[in-house]
Order: C-alpha cells, then sequence, then structure tokens
C-alpha cells in the first residue's frame, strides 16, 4: 500500500494541514481459481469428444457424456457458491455454461450416431448423396477404413470376376441316391429344387441385409469420427482462449 503525506495551508488558518493518502492495490489471486476450477473443467471437458470415438458396441458411448455432464454441474455448483453474486457473469461462468452446452451437444449426437449404428434390415439403404459424400470423400478424407483397406482406397473390398467363380457341378438324383424307379425321381428333383431354391433366396437376403447393416456402421464410423475431430478443435480452442485471459 503505498502512502503519500501532503501538508496544505488554508488562507483561514495559520496552522498546516497534514494528510497521508494510502493507495489499496487490490488484485485477485487467479492460480487460486485456475488449480480448483479451471483445470479440473478443462480435463473434464477434453473427455466428452472421446464419446465419439468409443465403439458403439460397448454400449457406454451415453453413459459417458452423461457422466461429464454431471460433473460440470458439480463443479458448477462449486463455482456459485466461491463467486460473489453480481449481475455480470465472470469469464469462468461462461466458460462453465459454454462447456456444458458442448457436452449436451455431444451427448444428443451420440444418441443421432446410435441410432445410425443400430439400424436395422428393415430401414431403407443408406441415400446416394451419403454414400458419395460421406461414405466417399469424408471417409477418406478422415481415413476411415474396413479392416485391411489402406487409407484413402476404395470403400469397398473387390469383388472377384464373373470368371473366376466356378460353379460347381450339379448333382442328379442318380448321383445322389443312386438309381431309383422312373416313377419317384422326378417328384424327389422337384423337391429338392424347391428346397435349394428357399435356401438360396434366404442366403440372399442374409447377405443383403448384412451389407445395408454394414453400410449404416460404416456411416456411423464417419460421422463420429467427424464429429471427434470438430468438437475437440471446439474444446481445445475454447480451453486456450479461457486459460490465456486467466493468466
Amino acid at each position: 500500500m503505498p502512502a503519500r503525506r501532503s501538508v496544505v495551508t488554508y488562507g483561514c488558518c495559520s496552522e498546516p494541514y497534514p494528510d497521508v493518502t494510502y493507495t489499496l492495490l487490490l488484485q485477485r489471486r487467479a492460480a487460486a481459481y485456475v488449480a480448483n476450477l479451471l483445470l479440473p473443467c478443462v480435463l473434464i471437458s477434453l473427455l466428452a469428444p472421446l464419446a465419439f470415438h468409443l465403439p458403439a458396441d460397448s454400449g457406454e458411448k451415453v453413459s459417458l457424456g452423461v457422466t461429464v455432464l454431471l460433473a460440470l454441474t458439480v463443479f458448477q455448483l462449486l463455482l456459485a457458491e466461491n463467486m460473489p453474486p453480481a449481475e455480470s457473469v465472470p469469464l469462468i461462468g461462461k466458460y462453465y455454461m459454454t462447456t456444458m452446452a458442448l457436452v449436451t451437444a455431444s451427448t444428443a449426437l451420440t444418441i443421432l450416431i446410435m441410432n445410425l449404428h443400430y439400424s436395422g434390415p428393415g430401414v431403407r439403404p443408406v441415400p446416394a448423396w451419403a454414400q458419395t459424400l460421406l461414405l466417399g470423400y469424408l471417409a477418406r478424407g478422415l481415413c476411415v477404413r474396413e479392416r485391411g483397406e489402406p487409407c484413402g482406397g476404395s470403400q469397398h473390398s473387390p469383388v472377384p470376376p464373373q470368371s473366376a467363380v466356378h460353379p460347381k457341378p450339379r448333382l442328379g438324383p442318380e448321383s445322389v441316391a443312386g438309381p431309383c424307379p422312373e416313377p419317384r425321381c422326378p417328384c424327389h428333383q422337384e423337391a429338392l429344387l424347391r428346397h435349394v431354391g428357399a435356401i438360396a433366396v434366404a442366403c440372399r437376403s442374409h447377405r443383403s441385409a448384412q451389407r445395408l447393416r454394414g453400410d449404416w456402421k460404416r456411416l456411423a464410423r464417419v460421422v463420429d469420427r467427424f464429429f471427434l475431430a470438430v468438437f475437440f478443435a471446439m474444446v481445445l480452442a475454447m480451453s486456450l482462449l479461457v486459460l490465456g485471459h486467466a493468466i
């Protein structure tokens, strides 16, 4: 506290009037707020984008977002108790509110991505624009690939040419069951062909459903990777900005 002494002599009086002026320099200790309130919030907010990197089959994507949101709510209550009441919102309060909004948005987007991942075979196929933009350009840009596929390669496994596929020769009734009486062989052959046709139709429908589910799962992985990069960039930029202002 610097002090300054001055002596003033007025015209009405012969005695001088001395006075001492003290200057109070007030400065908030930001290190305590940074260590106890700001850094824990930064570390917890960095966990929110990791929900997009968590595999959907684990079943913990939404739980991670809700847990992070609850932790931020607890720190928000601690902040409200430690900060003096004022009409204007302090910088750390704005940071907490923005972080909670980002975590809420990431949890909502995680729920939408889970719906894409668990799309059943009864849904319609992936739209053409999504196959071109998301499964094509965005998947190559984010290096989302299937197992064994190089980064930036083709998005589907190559189909073997028709010349490489050698169908097995059909076996007639004589080769399967040996010679049989003439009136019974055509009946058995027709029944066998009907059963084989039903099995082939079931296999084709199963493969089509598997391919459809695989496309939706791949689309969910691409969207996951995109929002992971976006939210990590937003949280990191916001944290650096607030830390720069606080320190």
